[in-house]
């Protein structure tokens, strides 16, 4: 009998977490015969705006969605995207500095093939999105962790940054509003970025995704704002969840030309692009965006989030409401062995999940993340 051989690449990562733990969900549901309350995933609940569906459903039906769409921006999609940059961030774009992606973690997972050959190195901030480290793993690229922790508030060092860099150093992840932590960065730190990504010769690979979803008066920035910042920056951003759009995949991303060039030759070969509807919805959403829907998924994720914030305390959380992102980083009790433990043990006695830290890397060790898109409306049954 033949024997399957599969990649040795398939060694070099794990399953994704939300994989593993959706399974582990699966399986306290039944034994429970109880619904987990599920503060895993940051999967964007509020239900997109009926203007956007309801021309989603005409931009279906045209006569030619159906075909394949070519591989860039149609010029709708261009031209919208150029449009809300500038208003939006008085960034201006070229045409040749944008692209549409298929979800933000499209680039995310794919400008590893363009910027990293085998033995490159690239800094990943730790904790930060997992997506950021496995694609450079599969190349034989090797993630350079940098830390993100409470001593710090959850910012860069640069001192410590300074550290980790070497001559194999191609590109730095940059994430704010960040995935875990939910910390945000103001325009005059991407500055000092930018300014210290310049001094050493790095490109940055700047994850705007959460750049809409603020709270408590605060407005998230572009690095492309920063004077001369197109020259080593790209930054990518996402439908999802500006719009709700999560299931449809949709994303950009923006900046430098040639790391933008570079990504669509990978993409040639990988897809086929964004389809023409979803090209035309974005369009339109960035045009004509539903701005009263939009206040009132703002005002629906803060009320979520201060709600549960107050249930986090009874279970002995400490924490900062965080201003950007969809995510409430906790740390655990002292009495608790390891944030897996804490984790595990909630599932199967409360049947609420919460995502270990150690997800998101070594630092996330005594820490959750609990999501703030979750229904709540039987939240008291649960805590």
């Amino acid at each position: 009998m033949n024997t399957i051989k599969t990649a040795k690449r398939l060694n070099s990562f794990s399953e994704y977490i939300f994989s593993k733990l959706g399974k582990l969900v699966k399986e306290v549901e039944l034994k429970s015969k109880r619904k987990v309350l599920n503060f895993g995933p940051g999967n964007p609940d509020v239900a997109p705006s009926k203007l956007y569906i309801d021309k989603f459903c005409e931009f279906i039906n045209d006569k030619d969605a159906h075909l394949y769409p070519g591989f860039g921006p149609n010029n709708d999609f261009a031209n919208a995207l150029i449009a809300w940059y500038k208003k939006r961030f008085n960034v201006t774009l070229g045409k040749s500095e944008l692209f549409p992606l298929l979800g933000a973690k499209d680039g995310v997972s794919l400008l590893p093939f363009a910027l990293l050959d085998e033995n490159d190195e690239v800094l990943v901030p730790d904790p930060g999105y997992p997506a950021f480290s496995d694609p450079a793993k599969m190349l034989g690229a090797k993630p350079i962790y940098y830390d993100l922790t409470q001593k710090t508030d959850f910012k860069i060092s640069f001192t410590q940054l300074k550290t980790k860099i070497s001559d194999k150093t191609k590109f730095i992840w940059i994430n704010f509003p960040a995935n875990p932590t939910g910390q945000v960065a103001t325009l005059k730190e991407l500055r000092k970025i930018v300014e210290f990504a310049k001094k050493h010769n790095l490109i940055i690979v700047y994850d705007n995704a959460y750049s809409e979803i603020t709270f408590d008066n605060f407005i998230a920035p572009s690095i492309l704002q920063i004077k001369g910042a197109k020259k080593i920056c790209v930054e990518i951003g996402s439908f999802s969840k500006t719009f709700s759009f999560a299931g449809f995949r949709m994303g950009w991303i923006v900046g430098n030309s040639e790391i933008i060039q570079a990504l669509a030759k990978i993409k040639s070969q990988m897809n086929s692009g964004l389809s023409t509807p979803l090209q035309k919805l974005g369009a339109f959403a960035l045009t004509k965006t539903d701005k009263k829907w939009y206040r009132e998924m703002i005002v629906n994720y803060q009320k979520r989030r201060d709600i549960i914030a107050k249930h986090l305390k009874k279970l002995g959380l400490k924490f900062s409401k965080p201003k950007g992102s969809l995510y409430i980083w906790a740390k655990i009790p002292d009495k608790a062995n390891s944030s897996e433990e804490f984790c595990m043990k909630l599932l199967k006695e409360k049947q609420i999940l919460f995502t270990p830290g150690t997800a998101f890397g070594e630092n996330g060790e005594r820490f959750v993340r609990i999501s703030i898109c979750v229904n709540i409306d039987n939240i008291e049954k649960y805590f």
